[in-house]
């Protein structure tokens, strides 16, 4: 009886040590958990991006955003040298209302703002402005993407169709800013009269062709 107890409490003293070592093994992971998330959110705060060729007025303003934000704005930043490339002019926006998928999806600056801001004319991208779309995601952070998420889940998917017509609407906007992009310049350059005069005899014999179907 007595080796039978010794047994017993030996086996009871095994099972408390194993408990104790499992039960330190959870602490330490839980703690390792919470050290991992709080680095992730501190980073979230108060990582900056790093880039060349822009600006250093737009980059400080560009690092006061969530690091996530900072690199969606940095690559519609970038994207603006891809448009000069392309031999594409300054927008002709005159206000930070660009209707593109990227601002209206993200309520962001675009690269139509940026390239507007740094290459144009007017300086859209002022103290204020920066300071309104900071303050949006201050007050609601990712939140505020979220009622606009269930109106994008809840649309119908498009029929290829209709995206065939969304891509032929996009391309015609697409030239109308081009087609703009020219006219301004030949504003500054005095010549507006004889562009006008050149696009009246390339596009109406389109619209007289097109008014006759």
């Amino acid at each position: 009886m007595l080796f039978s107890g010794l047994l017993v409490t030996q086996f009871f003293i095994v099972l408390t040590l194993l408990s104790l070592g499992a039960s330190h093994k959870i602490v330490a992971l839980d703690i390792k958990k919470r050290s991992d998330s709080e680095r992730v959110a501190f980073n979230f705060r108060t990582k900056k991006i790093s880039t060349y060729g822009l600006e250093d007025e737009i980059l400080e303003e560009i690092h006061k955003f969530p690091f996530p934000l900072q690199q969606m704005l940095i690559k519609e930043a970038d994207a603006v040298m891809d448009r000069l490339t392309k031999g594409k002019g300054a927008p002709g926006l005159t206000s930070l209302d660009c209707y593109c998928l990227f601002r209206s999806r993200y309520l962001l600056p675009c690269k139509h703002i940026f390239h507007k801001h740094i290459y144009g004319d007017t300086k859209l991208l002022t103290v204020n402005a920066w300071k309104a779309f900071q303050e949006l995601f201050e007050e609601s952070g990712f939140e505020v993407y979220e009622s606009r998420e269930l109106v994008i889940t809840d649309a119908p998917k498009q029929t290829e169709e209709e995206k065939k017509t969304e891509n032929r609407r996009l391309y015609v906007n697409e030239l109308s800013e081009r087609l703009r992009d020219r006219y301004y310049r030949a504003e500054e350059k005095g010549s507006a009269d004889a562009f006008i005069k050149k696009l009246e005899a390339s596009l109406n014999p389109i619209i007289n062709d097109f008014d006759t179907i």
